[in-house]
C-alpha cells in the first residue's frame, strides 16, 4: 500500500450546517475554544493587575484600560510586589505577546470574514477597521493551525497570570 495525502476537515453538524459556509466550518471548533480561552486568560489577567495595584477588579479594569503603557506599569508593581529575577523577566515578556495575542484575537473576532479571489483563491481572510481614529484597515489571513496555536497561548497565559496571583496572596497570607 502507497501512502496516501488526504485532507482533513470538519463540517458542520448536519443540523446546523445552514449557519456557517463549508468553507468556515473548520474554524468553528478552534474559534470557539479561543473564546473561551481567551475569556479565561483575561479573567486572570485581571486579576493579577488587581492583585498588583491592591485594587478592587473594577478598579484595575479601568486601570488596564487608561494606561498607555500598561506592561512597564505591571511590571512595576511586580518589582515593587517581590516579583523579580527569572519570574519578572518571563511575565514582562508575556505581557508584550499577551498585547500583541489580543489584536490578533481580536482580529478574528470582529474582522469580517471572507473568501479571498485575489491573494490565494479560496483562502480565508479577515478585513477589519479598528476604532481607533484614523486607523488603517487591517487585513488577517489566519490559517486553521493559526487559530489553533493562537487559542493555545491564551491557556499559557492563563497559567502564567492565575500562577502569580497565587503566589503573591500565599505572601500576603500569614500561614
Amino acid at each position: 500500500m502507497g501512502e496516501q495525502e488526504s485532507t482533513v476537515t470538519e463540517r458542520a453538524p448536519p443540523e446546523r450546517a445552514d449557519l456557517v459556509d463549508d468553507v468556515y466550518a473548520p474554524f468553528t471548533r478552534p474559534l470557539g475554544i479561543l473564546v473561551v480561552l481567551f475569556a479565561q486568560a483575561e479573567a486572570e489577567w485581571l486579576r493579577l493587575a488587581s492583585e498588583l495595584s491592591g485594587c478592587t477588579e473594577r478598579e484595575a479594569q479601568r486601570f488596564l484600560d487608561i494606561k498607555p503603557d500598561v506592561k512597564q506599569e505591571i511590571t512595576s508593581l511586580a518589582q515593587r510586589c517581590g516579583i523579580e529575577g527569572f519570574d519578572l523577566q518571563e511575565l514582562s515578556t508575556n505581557i508584550d505577546k499577551y498585547s500583541h495575542d489580543r489584536e490578533h484575537r481580536n482580529q478574528l473576532m470582529h474582522g469580517n470574514w471572507y473568501v479571498s479571489l485575489l491573494k490565494i483563491v479560496g483562502a480565508t481572510r479577515t478585513r477589519r477597521l479598528p476604532r481607533k481614529k484614523n486607523a488603517d484597515v487591517v487585513w488577517g489571513d489566519s490559517t486553521l493551525e493559526d487559530v489553533w496555536e493562537l487559542a493555545r497561548r491564551f491557556l499559557e497565559y492563563k497559567h502564567l497570570f492565575s500562577s502569580h496571583t497565587h503566589k503573591l496572596r500565599q505572601q500576603k497570607s500569614p500561614c
